[in-house]
């Protein structure tokens, strides 16, 4: 078994009483494609919002690589090697796609791995995305403007990267190609951990996934095991 780039120990997050996240430990070995599944509400962004520092946990513990990174601020897990899209695109709307990607070389990470600009170029390549291209970021297309944002993480050269619905909003042949070019990052030895709703995605790319439910995990496994578990066909995949 591969020793876990990220691993959490017991991570739990309240809002106002209600618990998002619930002694959530899980552990991702370095070049896995891990997928993270659940219903609405299950606690998945909590938990990303955890892992990359946008909120600070009650409990419990994050690992990045070996260094607990629990108490350190987002730009500074950046800086160690996480990556993160959001669900609500992030790129700069009113920026060109060459000021966007721009913004984030100027600030990339100077130990990034010497396969980061190669993964880069393919993503961009695989995307149709100009790296001189005047466009605003707005007027690209749904689809385009999500792989921009993936772009722009992949250019900061990062070790493991946390994409959360990467493929929302997505007709099926844009999901089969984000698909494609994430197996290929993945082969490359990019860690990826995913946050998908659709099954038949997770299928495709997943070596394993997580499945939460209402703060904790749930269930743990390979995408056959995870929907022949009873308690997740009841509770996630809606069959008894």
């Amino acid at each position: 078994m591969t020793d876990p780039i990220l691993r959490t120990e017991g991570l739990t997050k309240n809002f106002d009483g209600v618990v998002a996240t619930n002694d959530v430990s899980i552990s991702v070995p370095r070049g896995e494609l891990r997928c993270i599944i659940g219903p609405n509400g299950a606690g998945k962004s909590t938990l990303f919002s955890l892992l990359c520092g946008m909120h600070r946990a009650d409990a419990g513990r994050v690992l990045l690589k070996g260094e607990d990174v629990t108490r350190l601020l987002a730009f500074r897990r950046v800086r160690r090697g996480i990556g993160l899209t959001f669900q609500t695109n992030r790129a700069f709307h009113r920026l060109s796609v060459r000021q966007n990607l721009n913004a984030v070389l100027q600030i990339m990470r100077a130990d990034r791995p010497a396969d980061a600009d190669e993964r880069y170029r393919f993503a961009l390549d695989r995307f149709g995305l100009d790296p001189d291209s005047e466009m605003l970021a707005k007027e690209l297309p749904h689809h385009r403007l999500q792989w921009l944002e993936i772009a722009m993480v992949l250019a900061a050269g990062p070790d493991v990267i946390l994409l959360d619905e990467p493929t929302a909003g997505m007709s099926s042949d844009e999901t089969l190609q984000t698909g494609t070019v994430l197996k290929h990052l993945n082969s490359s030895g990019l860690t990826i951990v995913v946050v998908e709703h659709d099954v038949a995605f997770v299928r495709d790319v997943a070596q394993r996934s997580t499945v939460m439910h209402q703060g904790p995990v749930l269930a743990e496994g390979t995408v056959d095991e995870i929907t022949g578990h009873a308690d997740v066909r009841r509770i996630y995949l809606g069959q008894a």
